[in-house]
């Protein structure tokens, strides 16, 4: 597991735990992993794997996460770690109200774990989340795709935190990965995905630019089930 799928991991578990658990992209985290709501709370995550490695939780990762969690508006704190935690950081999370949770790894085929398994035929194909990031999606930066109205999207920017879009009216728009994530993941597991449960996940408006951007990557295609459209994998619709 790497330290990207570690924080996702964290997120899963907190989402069972009854929180919405968003991980932010790295690129402007300003040091918070996850941003977690439950029941008019707003909790600031630092997901720290650790484990296998002489790094610990030390007091300034501590102090370092109390700033950042005021910085995004977050009224509580807690850092989560596969690894050790120093005596000096149970003594400043104790005075700034910070928790310390101490949640392993997942390893292969562990609930929670990233590796979900496609239904796909071809031997090599991409069989998780991040592998259909890197092959499929990450290589749509500076290509411009077309609907089958002739509207375009320009695909400006890909990276770790989601995809930058420029739409068909012109406006410029960042679609962050978690969405993504669930989709490919949804679809790797043989469901198919609409447009309404993209809207009910995503608040950003931008379900049909996500159906476009998926529908670009060969493992899936779009259909209509009754008037419907959907995604579904192409080994779903050729079985």
């Amino acid at each position: 597991m790497t330290p990207e799928e570690y924080e996702h991991h964290v997120a899963n578990l907190l989402r069972r735990e009854g929180w919405e658990a968003i991980v932010t992209p790295h690129q402007r985290d300003h040091g918070v992993d996850i941003v977690a709501e439950r029941g008019g709370e707003r909790m600031a995550v630092q997901a720290k794997m650790f484990g296998g490695s002489n790094r610990p939780v030390n007091g300034q990762v501590i102090m370092e996460l109390y700033g950042a969690a005021a910085y995004a508006d977050c009224a509580i704190a807690m850092v989560a770690t596969d690894g050790r935690v120093l005596p000096d950081a149970e003594e400043v999370a104790a005075k700034l109200g910070i928790s310390i949770r101490i949640i392993p790894a997942a390893t292969g085929g562990a609930p929670g774990a990233l590796a979900t398994r496609a239904r796909a035929d071809s031997a090599g194909a991409p069989t998780t989340f991040g592998e259909v990031w890197q092959a499929h999606v990450m290589p749509l930066a500076g290509t411009t795709l077309t609907r089958a109205n002739g509207q375009t999207n320009a695909i400006l920017r890909v990276d770790d935190g989601g995809i930058e879009r420029r739409t068909s009216s012109g406006r410029n728009q960042y679609i962050q990965i978690e969405i993504f994530r669930w989709a490919i993941e949804q679809l790797l597991a043989g469901a198919t995905v609409t447009r309404e449960q993209i809207n009910d996940r995503y608040a950003g408006r931008a379900s049909s630019g996500i159906m476009l951007i998926l529908g670009e990557i060969p493992l899936f295609e779009t259909a209509t089930v009754g008037r419907e459209k959907v995604l579904r994998t192409r080994s779903l619709a050729d079985s």
